[in-house]
C-alpha cells in the first residue's frame, strides 16, 4: 500500500522531497559563497561619519546624561507658572542641529 502525501503517492513523494532537499542545499551553498566567513587578516574600515559618531557616542557616555540643577530650575518654573517658551530659541536650536548634522554628512 502506498502512502499519500499532499495527493502524491509512492515514489513521486520521495523524488519531490529529494528535489526540495537538493534545492535547499544549492541555496545554502550560494549563501555561503556570497557571504564567506572571513579568515584572520581582513581589515574593516569605517567611514568618517561613522568614526565621528562613534567618538561622539564615547564623549556622551562619559558625561552625565542629566543636569540635575537645570531639571530642578525648570521644574520649579513650571510649578510656579514662570516658565517661558521662546519660539526664537527653539528655532535657533533646530537650525544649529541641522547645521551640525550637515557638517557630518547626514
Amino acid at each position: 500500500m502506498a502512502n499519500t502525501i499532499n495527493r502524491i503517492t509512492g515514489n513521486e513523494a520521495a523524488s519531490i522531497g529529494a528535489s526540495r532537499t537538493s534545492q535547499q542545499s544549492k541555496q545554502d551553498a550560494s549563501l555561503n559563497t556570497a557571504n564567506p566567513q572571513s579568515e584572520g587578516g581582513d581589515e574593516v574600515q569605517i567611514t568618517n561619519t561613522a568614526a565621528k559618531l562613534a567618538a561622539l557616542g564615547q564623549s556622551l557616555s562619559a558625561s552625565s546624561p542629566v543636569d540635575d540643577a537645570r531639571v530642578a530650575r525648570i521644574s520649579q518654573a513650571l510649578a510656579d507658572g514662570s516658565y517661558g517658551i521662546s519660539a526664537r530659541q527653539i528655532a535657533t536650536g533646530l537650525m544649529q542641529s541641522e547645521d551640525a548634522l550637515r557638517q557630518i554628512g547626514l
